[in-house]
């Protein structure tokens, strides 16, 4: 493996909320992962149905705007730059204030699941 490849997964790792000093946290069930896709879902819908109240378009087209599951990428800076290319506008602070909020809202409830997962 090379040395960048070693930095990258020490970075993912570390991105992902890795902590070197803690031990691994056991594997999820079959159940509690169904229950923790199933939770992420919900908030990918939460998140999309609200940000096209925002936006006033559709929760489908927010959907598509959406990084896929497992990347790297912050959903509501990919909406606001696509939405803004779409538009060849920037959208108001205001609006941008309200995507961020249903973002941390969106992560807040995946965050929760995946501590109520552990005990399903």
């Amino acid at each position: 493996m090379s040395v960048l490849r070693s930095l990258s997964c020490v970075f993912a790792f570390l991105l992902a909320g890795g902590n070197l000093l803690h031990a691994a946290e056991p594997a999820l069930t079959p159940v509690q992962v169904a229950y923790l896709n199933a939770e992420t879902r919900k908030a990918n819908e939460q998140f999309a149905a609200r940000v096209a109240q925002i936006t006033g378009t559709t929760p489908a087209a927010i959907s598509k705007l959406m990084p896929p599951e497992g990347r790297i990428a912050d959903p509501a800076v990919r909406v606001i730059s696509t939405l803004e290319a779409q538009r060849k506008e920037t959208l108001p602070d205001e609006m941008k204030a309200q995507i961020n909020a249903a973002e941390r809202d969106r992560r807040a409830a995946i965050a929760s699941a995946r501590e109520a997962a552990k005990n399903k």
